[in-house]
């Protein structure tokens, strides 16, 4: 790559060569975009490192997480691939996760970003390139996203999935499920979640996030349903923090 980079002289040949083929098909690193801010981050033992790619028609920017380790080699796939979108009012700023991989293979090892909590620190960093007003989006189509797919499906609440309570950790306060995907132009289903503006609009939203949850787990508990155990449990953990 021409542009010299710590984090990327860090890596393996082979993981680095990865990299040098996606430059050479016009990827950059992410220089002066506010992307930046992710490259060379920790989670855990590992670190991020952002490639960006061109603009799609509406000027959004793709770009691509990849997951290093602490011997410099790549995961075997990236971590996401997603767009970031930035302009003068808040609901121009947003930032999506077209593909998502929250389990990933380092060769015959796997890393499960959840356990240890490395998702949610993830989400705090994507967050931190959303101003109050805008929104992050994910998508919840993948196989690593299936137990936020179930509880959608089900029609349960959505910061009582698992995606919707790292949305929430990260300052959303309310939700829209595109779970219908307009004659396929609109990608993947997603969950799309909301940053309040001010203090009045998160007073607002807060209140009516705590109303939906409290009348979630007001209803009967069947105990045979494994999705509705997971949201109750994660809809009671919105409701600690509230």
């Amino acid at each position: 790559m021409e542009t010299p980079d710590i984090e990327i002289d860090a890596l393996q040949p082979q993981s680095r060569a990865r990299l040098e083929l996606l430059a050479a098909k016009g990827w950059t690193l992410a220089g002066e975009h506010p992307l930046s801010a992710l490259h060379g981050r920790r989670l855990g033992h590992h670190r991020l490192l952002v490639m960006l790619g061109p603009k799609n028609n509406v000027g959004s920017r793709y770009f691509q997480l990849f997951i290093a380790n602490s011997e410099g080699g790549l995961a075997n796939e990236s971590l996401a691939l997603g767009l970031h979108n930035s302009g003068p009012y808040p609901a121009f700023n947003w930032l999506e996760l077209i593909q998502y991989r929250s389990i990933l293979k380092f060769g015959d090892s796997t890393l499960d970003l959840a356990p240890a909590g490395l998702d949610a620190t993830l989400f705090a960093l994507l967050s931190g390139l959303v101003p109050a007003g805008g929104h992050l989006m994910v998508e919840y189509d993948s196989p690593t996203q299936r137990l936020t797919e179930r509880i959608l499906t089900r029609g349960y609440p959505q910061a009582a999935s698992p995606l919707g309570f790292l949305m929430f950790r990260a300052g959303c306060r309310s939700y829209h499920d595109w779970y219908i995907s307009e004659g396929g132009r609109e990608g993947p289903r997603k969950l799309q979640g909301f940053k309040p503006f001010n203090a009045e609009i998160a007073s607002e939203k807060t209140a009516a996030l705590r109303r939906q949850l409290e009348e979630f787990l007001a209803q009967p508990d069947t105990g045979q349903d494994e999705w509705r155990a997971l949201a109750r449990r994660l809809g009671r953990a919105v409701l600690d923090t509230l």
